[in-house]
């Protein structure tokens, strides 16, 4: 019924970013360490990333010989690069537009002024909701309905003014 997560391979991805730098620059990492022991503390390192930060591998490589840089990245600059991209991407999910799902009240009393009295009792028994409508849409409901010769204390309790 469910389908168990595979597990990335984590060492792969450090191969392919190891041999992406020597293939651009000639090396991956000056280092004393054992080439396997380095490729394996950065797959290490890798698996602490949040795991939609792989996603971007691709493009802080590319993204990397577009800046013109004479040298590879070192392990942590490398690291860094996945976790801005990373944050970056969260950041514009965060912010993307949502719809605005709000009532027009003030639209629809005008267009219920517009009509008449009858059109302005109808939208008071169905449409009109005292806890959502705006103090203004309310000032001027209140006015339209004054100007008709209705009770002023009985269309503020009405208001919830």
């Amino acid at each position: 019924m469910y389908q168990a997560n595979e597990k990335i391979d984590l060492s792969l991805i450090a191969t392919d970013i190891a041999q992406w730098s020597i293939m651009h620059y000639g090396y991956f990492v000056k280092s004393s360490l054992d080439k396997v022991e380095l490729i394996q503390r950065f797959a290490e390192d890798l698996g602490r990333l949040p795991e939609n930060a792989l996603r971007f591998v691709l493009k802080v490589e590319e993204e990397w010989i577009d800046n013109g840089q004479t040298r590879p990245p070192t392990i942590p600059e490398f690291l860094a690069e996945l976790r801005k991209h990373h944050n970056r991407d969260n950041t514009q999910k965060q912010i993307a537009y949502k719809p605005d799902n709000r009532t027009d009240y003030a639209g629809m009393w005008n267009s219920a002024e517009h009509r008449g009295l009858e059109a302005c009792t109808h939208y008071m028994k169905t449409i009109f909701n005292k806890r959502v409508v705006s103090p203004a849409t309310k000032y001027v409901i209140r006015e339209y309905f004054l100007k008709q010769g209705y009770d002023f204390v009985k269309l503020n309790k009405k208001l919830g003014m």
